[in-house]
């Protein structure tokens, strides 16, 4: 099976929807950003092509979820990049390079489960620390 067609079955099975936010000058919103400033090696985990890149609008984000040395600690952080091109596989070693949070209005991935009879939301990439970047390297 292609990677892409699984990426899709598991978005729609995990129950993600889109909904749009507009950002704040302060990084306020759904993720809680890292303060990187300099080009770091990534090892991926996961990667998530956002189907919404393909609109005009351009408003989406795709995700890389991945591991890397933070300060003296190894940490899993989501990379948010504007409109991934192309996916990754877990195991692929990539750079990044920071960029600044995106100025407009973005489409965030949101996935909706039920625990014990609740209904839970969030912002998919949430459950680690984040930065807008883009891929400058495959390693």
């Amino acid at each position: 099976m292609k990677p892409r067609l699984l990426v899709t079955i598991f978005l729609c099975l995990s129950g993600i929807i889109f909904s749009q936010e507009k950002p704040s000058d302060s990084n306020e919103g759904p993720f809680t950003y890292l303060e990187l400033k300099e080009e770091f090696d990534l090892l991926v985990d996961f990667t998530m092509v956002n189907p919404e890149c393909a609109t005009k609008g351009k408003m989406s984000y795709s995700l890389i979820i991945g591991t890397t040395v933070v300060g003296d600690y190894i940490e899993r952080i989501s990379v948010l990049v504007p409109c991934l091109s192309n996916e990754f596989v877990q195991g692929d070693l990539i750079s990044i390079q920071p960029i600044k949070t995106p100025k407009r209005n973005i489409v965030y991935a949101v996935r909706t489960y039920e625990v014990e009879g609740q209904e839970i939301s969030e912002v998919f990439g949430t459950e680690f620390k984040a930065i807008w970047g883009e891929v400058s390297a495959v390693l």
